[in-house]
Protein backbone atom coordinates (compact mmCIF):
# COMPACT_ATOMS: atom_id res chain seq x y z
CA UNK A 1 0.00 0.00 0.00
CA UNK A 2 1.32 3.44 -0.94
CA UNK A 3 1.76 5.73 2.05
CA UNK A 4 -0.37 8.84 1.98
CA UNK A 5 1.56 12.05 1.48
CA UNK A 6 1.78 14.21 4.57
CA UNK A 7 0.24 17.56 3.79
CA UNK A 8 0.97 20.62 5.90
CA UNK A 9 -2.60 21.76 6.35
CA UNK A 10 -1.89 25.37 7.17
CA UNK A 11 -2.63 28.48 5.19
CA UNK A 12 -1.45 32.05 5.46
CA UNK A 13 -3.93 34.77 4.59
CA UNK A 14 -3.30 35.79 0.98
CA UNK A 15 -6.32 38.03 0.44
CA UNK A 16 -8.03 40.78 2.42
CA UNK A 17 -11.04 38.51 2.96
CA UNK A 18 -8.88 35.71 4.37
CA UNK A 19 -6.99 38.15 6.60
CA UNK A 20 -10.23 39.58 7.99
CA UNK A 21 -11.55 36.06 8.62
CA UNK A 22 -8.35 35.18 10.48
CA UNK A 23 -8.58 38.40 12.49
CA UNK A 24 -12.22 37.73 13.40
CA UNK A 25 -11.34 34.18 14.51
CA UNK A 26 -8.75 35.55 16.92
CA UNK A 27 -11.11 38.19 18.29
CA UNK A 28 -13.73 35.50 19.01
CA UNK A 29 -11.12 33.31 20.69
CA UNK A 30 -9.99 36.18 22.93
CA UNK A 31 -13.59 36.94 23.89
CA UNK A 32 -14.56 33.34 24.57
CA UNK A 33 -11.44 32.30 26.49
CA UNK A 34 -11.54 35.33 28.78
CA UNK A 35 -15.27 35.73 29.32
CA UNK A 36 -15.33 39.21 27.80
CA UNK A 37 -18.73 40.84 27.26
CA UNK A 38 -17.73 43.49 24.71
CA UNK A 39 -14.55 43.59 22.66
CA UNK A 40 -13.38 46.40 20.40
CA UNK A 41 -10.30 46.78 18.20
CA UNK A 42 -9.59 50.48 17.87
CA UNK A 43 -7.05 52.65 16.05
CA UNK A 44 -5.26 55.55 17.74
CA UNK A 45 -7.33 57.90 15.59
CA UNK A 46 -10.47 56.62 17.32
CA UNK A 47 -11.73 54.45 14.47
CA UNK A 48 -13.25 51.13 15.57
CA UNK A 49 -11.88 48.60 13.07
CA UNK A 50 -13.65 45.55 14.51
CA UNK A 51 -15.88 44.75 17.44
CA UNK A 52 -17.89 42.00 19.11
CA UNK A 53 -20.92 43.54 20.78
CA UNK A 54 -24.00 41.56 21.92
CA UNK A 55 -27.11 42.37 19.85
CA UNK A 56 -28.96 43.17 23.07
CA UNK A 57 -27.12 45.00 25.87
CA UNK A 58 -28.13 44.95 29.50
CA UNK A 59 -27.94 48.29 31.40
CA UNK A 60 -24.44 47.61 32.77
CA UNK A 61 -23.04 46.62 29.37
CA UNK A 62 -24.65 49.69 27.78
CA UNK A 63 -23.13 51.95 30.43
CA UNK A 64 -19.64 50.54 30.01
CA UNK A 65 -19.80 50.64 26.22
CA UNK A 66 -20.65 54.36 26.35
CA UNK A 67 -17.95 54.88 28.97
CA UNK A 68 -15.29 53.37 26.70
CA UNK A 69 -16.52 55.28 23.65
CA UNK A 70 -16.48 58.50 25.67
CA UNK A 71 -12.89 57.86 26.77
CA UNK A 72 -11.57 56.96 23.31
CA UNK A 73 -9.86 60.32 22.79
CA UNK A 74 -8.05 60.04 26.12
CA UNK A 75 -7.00 56.42 25.54
CA UNK A 76 -5.80 57.23 22.02
CA UNK A 77 -3.63 60.07 23.33
CA UNK A 78 -2.15 57.75 25.98
CA UNK A 79 -1.33 55.12 23.39
CA UNK A 80 0.14 57.66 20.99
CA UNK A 81 2.11 59.75 23.46
CA UNK A 82 3.01 57.35 26.27
CA UNK A 83 3.19 54.03 24.41
CA UNK A 84 0.45 52.50 26.59
CA UNK A 85 0.82 48.72 27.03
CA UNK A 86 -1.92 47.75 29.49
CA UNK A 87 -4.44 49.76 31.47
CA UNK A 88 -6.93 48.30 33.95
CA UNK A 89 -9.92 50.45 34.87
CA UNK A 90 -11.97 49.03 37.72
CA UNK A 91 -15.43 50.19 38.62
CA UNK A 92 -17.95 49.00 41.16
CA UNK A 93 -19.94 47.04 38.54
CA UNK A 94 -17.28 46.06 36.07
CA UNK A 95 -13.80 46.29 34.60
CA UNK A 96 -12.29 47.65 31.40
CA UNK A 97 -8.90 46.42 30.19
CA UNK A 98 -7.05 48.36 27.50
CA UNK A 99 -4.16 46.48 25.86
CA UNK A 100 -1.95 47.96 23.18
CA UNK A 101 -1.85 46.29 19.77
CA UNK A 102 1.39 47.60 18.34
CA UNK A 103 1.93 51.35 18.33
CA UNK A 104 -1.20 52.35 16.45
CA UNK A 105 -4.11 50.27 17.82
CA UNK A 106 -5.51 48.86 21.03
CA UNK A 107 -7.95 46.29 22.29
CA UNK A 108 -10.72 47.37 24.66
CA UNK A 109 -12.06 44.45 26.71
CA UNK A 110 -15.19 45.14 28.73
CA UNK A 111 -16.19 42.87 31.60
CA UNK A 112 -19.62 43.80 32.97
CA UNK A 113 -18.86 42.24 36.33
CA UNK A 114 -16.49 43.05 39.18
CA UNK A 115 -13.07 41.41 38.90
CA UNK A 116 -10.37 41.21 41.54
CA UNK A 117 -6.96 42.61 40.68
CA UNK A 118 -5.41 39.79 42.69
CA UNK A 119 -6.88 37.15 40.35
CA UNK A 120 -6.66 38.98 37.02
CA UNK A 121 -3.02 38.07 36.32
CA UNK A 122 -3.71 35.10 33.99
CA UNK A 123 -6.42 37.05 32.13
CA UNK A 124 -4.14 40.04 31.59
CA UNK A 125 -1.36 37.74 30.35
CA UNK A 126 -3.74 36.13 27.84
CA UNK A 127 -5.01 39.53 26.68
CA UNK A 128 -1.45 40.75 26.11
CA UNK A 129 -0.64 37.59 24.13
CA UNK A 130 -3.87 37.95 22.16
CA UNK A 131 -2.99 41.56 21.38
CA UNK A 132 0.41 40.40 20.09
CA UNK A 133 -1.32 37.89 17.81
CA UNK A 134 -3.67 40.59 16.50
CA UNK A 135 -0.73 42.92 15.85
CA UNK A 136 1.07 40.19 13.90
CA UNK A 137 -2.01 39.73 11.72
CA UNK A 138 -2.75 43.45 11.41
CA UNK A 139 0.79 44.19 10.20
CA UNK A 140 0.60 41.19 7.83
CA UNK A 141 3.85 39.72 9.06
CA UNK A 142 4.93 36.34 7.67
CA UNK A 143 4.35 33.07 9.53
CA UNK A 144 7.94 31.96 8.90
CA UNK A 145 10.37 31.06 11.68
CA UNK A 146 12.02 34.45 11.26
CA UNK A 147 8.67 36.25 11.32
CA UNK A 148 7.70 34.54 14.61
CA UNK A 149 11.07 35.07 16.28
CA UNK A 150 10.92 36.58 19.76
CA UNK A 151 7.31 35.67 20.57
CA UNK A 152 6.15 33.71 23.61
CA UNK A 153 5.27 30.09 22.87
CA UNK A 154 1.60 30.86 23.54
CA UNK A 155 1.66 33.45 20.74
CA UNK A 156 3.37 31.17 18.18
CA UNK A 157 1.03 28.31 19.12
CA UNK A 158 -2.02 30.52 18.60
CA UNK A 159 -0.77 31.76 15.22
CA UNK A 160 -0.20 28.12 14.19
CA UNK A 161 -3.75 27.23 15.26
CA UNK A 162 -5.13 30.12 13.23
CA UNK A 163 -3.32 29.02 10.06
CA UNK A 164 -4.70 25.49 10.50
CA UNK A 165 -8.21 26.79 11.15
CA UNK A 166 -8.00 29.10 8.14
CA UNK A 167 -7.01 26.11 6.00
CA UNK A 168 -10.00 24.10 7.23
CA UNK A 169 -12.49 26.92 6.74
CA UNK A 170 -11.21 28.67 3.63
CA UNK A 171 -9.06 26.29 1.55
CA UNK A 172 -11.94 25.49 -0.80
CA UNK A 173 -12.04 29.19 -1.74
CA UNK A 174 -8.39 29.33 -2.84
CA UNK A 175 -7.18 29.52 -6.43
CA UNK A 176 -5.23 26.29 -5.91
CA UNK A 177 -8.32 24.34 -4.86
CA UNK A 178 -10.46 25.73 -7.69
CA UNK A 179 -7.72 24.89 -10.20
CA UNK A 180 -7.52 21.32 -8.96
CA UNK A 181 -11.27 20.83 -9.12
CA UNK A 182 -11.30 22.17 -12.68
CA UNK A 183 -8.49 19.80 -13.69
CA UNK A 184 -10.25 16.85 -12.06
CA UNK A 185 -13.48 17.65 -13.89
CA UNK A 186 -11.58 18.01 -17.18
CA UNK A 187 -9.79 14.68 -16.82
CA UNK A 188 -12.92 12.87 -15.72
CA UNK A 189 -14.61 13.97 -18.94
CA UNK A 190 -11.61 12.78 -20.95
CA UNK A 191 -11.50 9.40 -19.20
CA UNK A 192 -15.25 8.96 -19.55
CA UNK A 193 -15.10 9.61 -23.27
CA UNK A 194 -12.85 6.55 -23.65
CA UNK A 195 -13.88 4.02 -20.99
CA UNK A 196 -17.46 5.13 -20.30
CA UNK A 197 -18.87 7.30 -17.53
CA UNK A 198 -19.56 4.36 -15.21
CA UNK A 199 -15.89 3.46 -14.82
CA UNK A 200 -14.54 6.98 -14.25
CA UNK A 201 -14.88 7.28 -10.45
CA UNK A 202 -13.36 3.85 -9.85
CA UNK A 203 -10.35 4.59 -12.07
CA UNK A 204 -9.78 8.01 -10.49
CA UNK A 205 -10.06 6.66 -6.93
CA UNK A 206 -7.73 3.72 -7.56
CA UNK A 207 -5.13 5.97 -9.20
CA UNK A 208 -5.29 8.56 -6.43
CA UNK A 209 -4.84 5.82 -3.82
CA UNK A 210 -1.84 4.46 -5.72
CA UNK A 211 -0.28 7.92 -5.71
CA UNK A 212 -1.11 8.46 -2.04
CA UNK A 213 -2.76 11.83 -2.60
CA UNK A 214 -6.13 13.47 -3.18
CA UNK A 215 -7.32 15.94 -5.85
CA UNK A 216 -7.58 18.99 -3.60
CA UNK A 217 -3.86 19.09 -2.78
CA UNK A 218 -2.32 18.06 -6.12
CA UNK A 219 0.64 20.00 -7.53
CA UNK A 220 1.63 20.39 -11.19
CA UNK A 221 3.81 17.29 -11.34
CA UNK A 222 1.13 15.26 -9.55
CA UNK A 223 -1.38 16.04 -12.31
CA UNK A 224 1.08 15.05 -15.05
CA UNK A 225 1.91 11.85 -13.18
CA UNK A 226 -1.78 11.16 -12.63
CA UNK A 227 -2.55 11.62 -16.34
CA UNK A 228 0.27 9.27 -17.34
CA UNK A 229 -0.83 6.61 -14.84
CA UNK A 230 -4.43 6.73 -16.03
CA UNK A 231 -3.37 6.26 -19.64
CA UNK A 232 -0.79 3.55 -18.96
CA UNK A 233 -2.66 1.49 -16.36
CA UNK A 234 -6.28 1.90 -17.48
CA UNK A 235 -6.76 3.36 -20.97
CA UNK A 236 -4.10 1.10 -22.48
CA UNK A 237 -5.45 -1.97 -20.70
CA UNK A 238 -9.06 -1.36 -21.73
CA UNK A 239 -8.65 0.20 -25.19
CA UNK A 240 -5.23 -0.82 -26.49
CA UNK A 241 -1.96 0.85 -27.43
CA UNK A 242 -3.26 2.98 -30.29
CA UNK A 243 -5.96 4.67 -28.21
CA UNK A 244 -3.54 5.07 -25.29
CA UNK A 245 -0.94 6.73 -27.50
CA UNK A 246 -3.53 9.11 -28.92
CA UNK A 247 -4.71 10.04 -25.41
CA UNK A 248 -1.14 10.69 -24.31
CA UNK A 249 -0.49 12.82 -27.39
CA UNK A 250 -3.54 15.04 -26.81
CA UNK A 251 -4.26 14.93 -23.06
CA UNK A 252 -0.81 15.76 -21.72
CA UNK A 253 -0.40 19.04 -23.69
CA UNK A 254 -3.92 20.08 -22.66
CA UNK A 255 -3.17 19.41 -18.99
CA UNK A 256 0.07 21.38 -19.29
CA UNK A 257 -1.77 24.31 -20.86
CA UNK A 258 -4.34 24.31 -18.10
CA UNK A 259 -1.62 24.22 -15.45
CA UNK A 260 0.13 27.19 -17.03
CA UNK A 261 -3.12 29.14 -17.30
CA UNK A 262 -3.37 29.16 -13.49
CA UNK A 263 0.14 30.49 -12.89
Amino acid sequence: MVEKKKIDKRMEAKTVVQLKHMFDMELKRIRDENGIDILMFVGIDGRIFASIIPPILDPIQFRFLNLVKGNLTFVCSQLQGDNLKVSIQQYELGTVVISGVGANCFLASIFSKPLSVDTMGPTIHKLVNGSTVLNHLFEQRPMSEEGLKGYDKAVTDELAKLTRQLFVEKFDETREYKRNMELLKFLKLKIGSVVGIGAVDEIVTVTMNEMGTSPAYMKDQDWLKFTDRIIEAHIKKRSGDIVADECRRTWVPEVERKLKSFV
